[in-house]
């Protein structure tokens, strides 16, 4: 097994390298390893450290003759201290943003799995403080209680008469008429934004912080369906 290096780095490796020469006429040739001036590899020349220059051979390598069964263990060694790392990595960024209570919104939408499920809350039943992010069925409830909560099992965040307590999360969409904001409800919805409700587009006429109304009610003319 040989090796094919730059500055230390690995480029490559094969078990029988295709040893080259410049012909008369400048194509490259086959040739014993005592008149190569380069090697080619996957379609790339490459030109041999200490042989005489190559025209059209931009990169200069080494070629090292190696254990192939040692570079073996070592990727696979390598791979594993990645891969407990980046496993430790992501455990630490899950305890990091479960605790955390300065998470923004836009950001806590981004890696919405990082979070706390529901089921996972209340069965730790432990009094939840406020700002912190739950993650409920896939939607994202920020506890907006002062002093925070206990978890009830009668009392998810997606259940009616829990606003005061839980607010729903929805920073990905500009509210504009070509992207418009998914209503869920209990959000707080802005006046001048537009929301969707049923494939329908709304314009927000006043502010509903939260909202309890779903755009498209009979009788509430906060919300305008736009044509």
């Amino acid at each position: 097994m040989f090796k094919i290096t730059k500055d230390g780095a690995t480029l490559a490796m094969t078990e029988a390298p295709n040893y080259i020469k410049q012909a008369g006429n400048g194509c490259f040739v086959l040739c014993p390893e005592a008149e190569a001036t380069g090697i080619a590899h996957n379609g790339t020349v490459y030109h041999l450290l200490g042989r005489p220059g190559m025209e059209g051979a931009e990169i200069t390598v080494m070629l090292e003759e190696t254990d192939a069964g040692a570079e073996i263990q070592s990727a696979s060694e390598s791979a594993t201290e990645n891969a407990k790392l980046s496993g430790q990595l992501s455990a630490a960024a899950r305890m990091y943003v479960q605790a955390a209570t300065d998470v923004p919104d836009k950001t806590a939408l981004e890696m919405p799995d990082l979070f706390k499920p529901w089921a996972e809350v209340l069965a730790a039943g432990q009094t939840v403080p406020q700002n912190t992010i739950i993650n409920d069925s896939g939607t994202l409830y920020r506890v907006v209680a002062a002093g925070g909560v206990l978890p009830q099992e009668h009392q998810p965040p997606h259940g009616e008469g829990m606003l005061a307590v839980y607010r729903p999360i929805d920073a990905t969409h500009a509210g504009t008429l070509e992207d418009p904001i998914p209503w869920v409800y209990g959000m707080d919805c802005t006046s001048g934004l537009y929301y969707s409700h049923d494939t329908v587009v709304y314009l927000c006429k006043a502010d509903m912080k939260p909202c309890v109304w779903a755009p498209g009610t009979a009788g509430v003319w906060q919300w305008e369906e736009v044509a």
